[in-house]
């Protein structure tokens, strides 16, 4: 239940008037929630329950949105407006703005703001000095760290502040845009005085064009002057420069001015963390980029935030409420990014404030650290109109750069992207709201998000862009391309041929508005021109046949040599035939997330055509796929599934009147049973299964015999409404009434209840909702009854006497569910969650609720003794553990909005799904290996013994499996994503690293930490640990090497000053102990002496960032993962590079040798998994069926494999290539159909090899 309204005073001035009024208003129109008034409204609930707040004057737009939502006169609420506005104006009420905010919310603090900027004192003299002794410096740091306003009014204000710093430093910014050559000539421009279109086309002709610019400008200062050019968000030349070519000379041209005798330029780069590996694709930066130019911005201490917080104010004369600071600092401490979220919290504070102080209470209204961005994102876009929330929508999509492998940024645009992506008045009043509300800057031309934090904090921005990702990314090709294609002159040869044109052109038809003006004539011109290529070739076309009839005579002589002809017909049909299979191998792997026992069998015959590395990977992944029944394809929508108590009956209630009856185990139908005229709307089974009733819109309500499938009772209700629910013992029926006009009151009103005793035939109709009611149910014993009719509060009635005796504080619950058990009730609210209540002691107790994570619970299955399905607006259905509010696994089976019921059998050994597409889906979850959880594997090891498989879960848990995938413990409470983990030598301890630098040892055996956590002093997230092979050192990698002794496992010692600082991403030790090796983000492999600590070598692996390395058993081999999409294999003992393993179409993250070193497998961000022949470096499968990044890969001691990825995933796979094509036909059942068979293999005969043996 949402928090009811502060009372408001109208006597107290005249803005809390008008909130009174509007009050008073919706109470007289029935009390709607603010989310039926939004519906009506078009602006959101947040923004219409703030006009009732009484805080500050709602505007006029706001104001009438409420009035007519509410079913008010407009004409008379506008002048009542206007008058309580000039009140208002008049008392000094009205928000003014006296002094100058010393807080920039989402914007960066600039060079003439140092004077605000604190907390970074430290750091700032840090670069300066880095900047005085060094040309090139890297300031590297997460999202929302502060780099922008360290380097701005850090740096460049320091500089100039300082009139001996001013004087020898000529200083240079800018941030790369799209076009980094044009804007670093204007920067040049600026300080040279020449024209800037002539140096763009120097630096593009020559990188010495830099150089030679700066010094002819320095020239006739001091000797000591020199130029300081600072590139801010220098992760803007891959994220939105799309030409390669510019890239690579705005790279040269820094390297250039940096680097070399007699340079007189120092640069700084501004670098987001997660792109430091994107510079090691150009090797003279990585090389020049040494571990000493990197300057990395740490979190900020409590001292220092608390400075941010108090000085600005401070600075104009304000005052910070104490219990404001250390609420901001309690807040602030577990916010990733956090210093951009402060700012705009403490932002919208100071427009709430009163007086000379900030309070507590004006930061809590503005939603605090986590909530005040999406506050005021929410609030400027609530204010909006349908059509401007349509254009602020394409805003925000083309002010974003979609991120692959990283977080999204922001994408600064020009002013003219935007023309013709809505009305050009609509397109302006959006902007500059949203500029107003300092959500986006603009600039000369420009736009772009203030902050990405805004990005990452806006759920409505986060939903937008998740929600048809594939298609964004089509849109967003297509901009470049049409920009391209401007640049150029509209070059013909720019245009969109091909496989891209008929993707774009298949964008522009579903989502015509979508397109600005230069794409839609790019698009019309690739159009126009595909025609025109389209009529030459049917031209060229005629032209062959006439040519081949005309030559037909000759080559029939020249034909006449049998044997050529009969070879060359042998080999066009290997060649078909293997093109044939590997079309047909590729189709089976598409259709593993969907339709797995098609994809299965479409497997068998491809690797039947023609066996090899490719489609006997496909019958191993189909092998692997997780199965799913599908009932019902085709068929009408269903509206209600249930099972019987023991899952051995699935009924459905269809949109045709009819009711299903299923087998779930064959996935068969037993029986249709007709019997209502109309759509059935609920049923419901009872007495053991034995009975099971239905309610239709044709106002019929049937009880049937399941056994017999015939009718026993046929009831009517003239105003049925949809709610229906059976007792477990078949003797009580409730139903909703919806009322109607003229009704008597025995019929029944709207929201009243019709509780039949079938024993007796009595009917007692139960009064107290105003609403139809939409759900009931009945608690195991059958002594409570429960209604909801998604407007009031839910009603708890005792059956017996027909009693009311409790209302359930929830709003908008739409369904409510008791469990076949105990008298735990679950309701969900399509806008909120679910609600948990405990009804065994008479009054109902409020539960803990399930942490959706912002989700809805679009409806519910009935709760089992610990378990509840819950399916979402998107389609998603999470299985949830009730008990410990964890999710325990997700199936993403239906569409969006699309899900009308959900059921779990009591055992919760079965799920089934349904709704308006018709399909019934259904899994089994008693035997799924590797279930039972729904968070992203960050990596997988298996114990030394191979009896146990360990995950690391992004929700801060490590779980334990036997290698058959069945659960044996969890070991939680890690105080963030547990990043990497490794077995001890003995196999009785287990380290788990969290991305926060935290390294936990646990005790196996206990199941306990074997010592306290050990705080790592690391700086960027934490990647890898490791133990050597004698089980005494543990080393970690955050962004370097950290090793401690643990022999003494009470008191771990830190050893790391004993080794070098570099930077270090994945370890490993040698077999035999004596070396430590560490890959880079640089590419670079070191290898430590574990003894002395001495790094022994340094080798370039040429693979851009090297993600993960491995040694063979051995200690022969090492292999390396690169960004380079490449595997390495070396000579552990000289250095050597012996083999390049290509295959991957991303980059590598993770290695794993075989136990006997004759294998490695492979995997990454292609979501795929290569395994290898290591003496032959052959590649002997490819494995399918993750749908996300793979993070953990790990062979058991039998050989067979296990990996686990980002989609949640553990996936055991097998190399037994008779056994899986076995298990596929097993569990299809069945062969390829005639039609399947004439769909995807026309060309071959009608012959398929399930059930059939093979043939080798």
């Amino acid at each position: 239940m949402g928090r009811p309204e502060k009372p408001v005073d109208p006597a107290a001035g005249p803005v809390q008037r008008l909130a009174w009024q509007l009050r008073q208003l919706r109470e007289h129109a029935g009390n709607p929630s603010y989310r039926l008034l939004a519906r009506r409204a078009h602006y959101s609930a947040s923004t219409l329950a703030d006009a009732a707040k009484g805080d500050r004057l709602p505007s006029l737009e706001v104001t009438l949105g409420y009035v007519q939502a509410c079913g008010g006169d407009p004409a008379e609420w506008r002048a009542r407006w206007s008058a309580i506005a000039e009140a208002a104006v008049a008392a000094g009420t009205a928000e003014t703005t006296v002094q100058r905010c010393p807080y920039q919310g989402l914007t960066a603090f600039q060079p003439e703001q140092a004077e605000l900027f604190f907390g970074r004192r430290e750091l700032v003299e840090r670069l300066l000095a880095r900047v005085d002794r060094r040309c090139l410096t890297a300031v590297v740091g997460a999202s929302g760290s502060g780099k922008s306003s360290l380097l701005r009014a850090g740096l460049l204000g320091a500089i100039a502040a300082d009139r001996g710093l001013a004087q020898r430093w000529q200083t240079m910014l800018l941030t790369p845009t799209e076009r980094p050559l044009e804007a670093l000539a204007a920067e040049v421009a600026k300080v040279t005085g020449q024209d800037a279109p002539e140096i763009r086309k120097d630096l593009a002709a020559d990188p010495a064009a830099l150089d030679i610019a700066v010094r002819s400008a320095l020239t006739g200062g001091p000797p000591q002057a020199r130029a300081l050019l600072v590139v801010d968000q220098f992760e803007e030349v891959f994220t939105l420069c799309p030409d390669n070519a510019e890239r690579r000379r705005f790279v040269e041209a820094l390297l250039d001015a940096a680097h070399g005798p007699d340079r007189r330029t120092a640069v700084v780069l501004g670098v987001r963390a997660d792109f430091l590996a994107h510079l090691m694709q150009y090797p003279n930066l990585a090389a020049a980029l040494d571990d000493e130019a990197y300057l990395l911005v740490r979190p900020v201490s409590s001292t220092d935030l608390r400075e941010i917080i108090i000085r600005p104010a401070a600075q104009v004369g304000m005052a910070v409420e104490a219990d404001l600071v250390s609420t901001v600092l309690t807040d602030a401490a577990d916010e990733p990014g956090a210093l951009p979220l402060v700012s705009h919290a403490l932002l919208e504070t100071w427009q709430r404030r009163t007086g000379e102080t900030l309070t507590l209470t004006a930061y809590q209204a503005s939603g605090g650290v986590r909530g005040a961005i999406a506050q005021t994102a929410e609030r400027a876009y609530g204010d909006f109109g349908s059509a401007e929330q349509q254009a602020a929508r394409r805003v925000f999509l083309r002010l974003t750069a979609l991120g692959d492998g990283t977080e999204d940024t922001r994408r600064r645009i020009t002013r003219t992207e935007l023309d013709g992506i809505a009305d050009e008045a609509v397109t302006a009043r959006v902007l500059d709201k949203l500029a107003e509300s300092r959500l986006v800057v603009m600039g000369d031309g420009t736009v772009e998000v203030a902050h990405e934090a805004l990005i990452r904090a806006w759920p409505r921005l986060h939903r937008w862009l998740t929600d048809g990702r594939a298609n964004l990314l089509i849109h967003r090709r297509l901009t470049e391309a049409a920009h391209t294609w401007a640049t150029l002159h509209r070059d013909a040869g720019a245009l969109y041929r091909g496989t891209q044109l008929l993707g774009a052109q298949a964008l522009a038809e579903d989502h015509p508005e979508e397109l600005n003006e230069l794409e839609s004539s790019f698009l019309h011109a690739s159009s126009a021109l595909a025609e025109s290529e389209q009529n030459a070739a049917r031209r060229q076309a005629r032209l062959f046949k006439r040519f081949v009839a005309g030559i037909s005579t000759l080559l029939v002589f020249a034909l006449l040599g049998g044997g050529v002809a009969v070879r060359q017909r042998q080999d066009t049909r290997r060649q078909q035939v293997a093109t044939l299979s590997g079309e047909l191998s590729l189709q089976a792997r598409s259709l593993l997330a969907t339709d797995s026992e098609l994809a299965g069998l479409l497997a068998v015959e491809a690797d039947h055509l023609n066996s090899n590395t490719e489609t006997q990977g496909s019958v191993l992944s189909a092998a692997a796929a997780p199965r799913r029944t599908e009932l019902n394809v085709g068929g009408p929508s269903i509206y209600t599934v249930a099972f019987n108590p023991d899952h051995s009956l699935l009924a459905s209630a269809a949109g045709d009147g009819t009711i299903g009856l299923w087998d779930p185990a064959r996935g068969t139908r037993l029986a249709t049973l007709s019997g209502h005229t109309g759509r059935t709307a609920d049923l419901a089974f009872a007495d053991h299964g034995r009975l099971l009733a239905s309610v239709g819109i044709d106002r019929s309500i049937i009880i049937w015999d399941v056994a017999t499938r015939q009718q026993t009772t046929q009831l009517t209700e003239s105003n049925l409404g949809s709610g229906m629910a059976f007792s477990p013992d078949g003797t009580k029926l409730a139903v909703g009434l919806t009322g109607g006009p003229g009704t008597d009151a025995n019929a029944g009103r709207a929201g009243d209840i019709a509780l039949y005793d079938l024993r007796t035939t009595t009917r007692t109709l139960l009064r107290e909702h105003r609403s139809p009611v939409r759900s009931l149910t009945f608690s195991h014993d059958g002594t409570i009854l429960v209604s909801s009719d998604g407007v009031e509060h839910p009603a708890a009635w005792r059956v017996a006497t027909g009693v009311l005796f409790a209302r359930l504080p929830a709003e908008h619950v739409f369904s409510v569910a008791f469990g076949p058990s105990g008298y735990v009730l679950a309701g969900s609210a399509d806008d909120r969650g679910v609600y948990l209540w405990d009804l065994a002691g008479g009054q109902p107790v409020r539960l803990p609720p399930l942490p959706l994570a912002g989700r809805y619970a679009w409806t519910i299955s009935a709760p089992t003794d610990s378990m509840l399905a819950v399916a979402d607006e998107n389609g998603a259905i999470t299985i949830w553990d009730v008990r410990r509010r964890e999710s325990l696994q997700t199936f993403q089976d239906r569409g969006r909005t699309e899900t009308v019921s959900v059921a779990l059998s009591r055992d919760g050994a079965m799920l089934a799904s349904a709704g308006f597409n018709g399909t019934i889906v259904l899994h089994s979850l008693a035997d799924a290996p590797f279930s039972g959880f729904a968070a992203q594997v960050k990596d997988l090891k298996i114990s030394p013994d191979g009896s146990r498989v360990a995950s690391a879960g992004s929700d801060g848990t490590v779980r334990l499996w036997d290698t058959d995938g069945r659960h044996v413990a969890a070991l939680a409470g890690h105080a963030d994503e547990v990043q990497a983990v490794a077995f001890s030598p003995d196999g009785l301890r287990l380290a788990a690293v969290t991305r926060n630098n935290i390294i936990t040892i646990w005790d196996l055996q206990r199941r306990r930490h074997a010592t306290r956590p050990i705080v790592s002093k690391g700086i960027g997230a934490s990647t890898d640990v490791a133990f050597d092979p004698g089980g005494r050192l543990v080393a970690a990698a955050t962004l370097g090497p950290f090793i401690w002794d643990v022999g003494d496992i009470n008191d771990p010692t830190d050893i790391t000053a004993r080794f070098p600082t570099q930077i270090v991403t994945s370890l490993a030790f040698s077999p035999d102990g004596r070396r430590l090796l560490g890959a880079s983000v640089g590419g670079f492999v070191n290898t430590w002496d574990v003894t002395t600590g001495k790094l022994l070598s340094r080798v370039k692996s040429q693979q851009g960032t090297v993600q993960d390395i491995a040694i063979s058993p051995d200690g022969a081999l090492l292999a390396t993962a690169g960004d380079s999409r490449t595997v390495k294999l070396w000579d552990a003992a000289t250095g050597s590079e012996l083999a390049v393993l290509h295959g991957h179409t991303a980059p590598v993250q993770v290695l794993a040798f075989s136990r006997d070193g004759r294998r490695i497998a492979s995997a990454g961000d292609d979501r795929t998994i290569a395994v290898w022949d290591t003496a032959t470096q052959q590649r002997v499968a490819t494995l399918s069926g993750h749908g996300a990044r793979v993070r953990g890969l790990a062979f058991t001691a039998a050989g067979t494999l296990i990996s686990g990825a980002e989609d949640g995933r553990i996936i055991r796979w097998s190399f037994d290539l008779r056994a899986a094509r076995a298990q596929i036909c097993a569990t299809a059942g069945r062969e390829l159909t005639r039609q399947e068979w004439a769909t995807h293999i026309p060309s071959e005969p009608y012959k398929p090899s399930c059930g059939t043996p093979p043939n080798r």
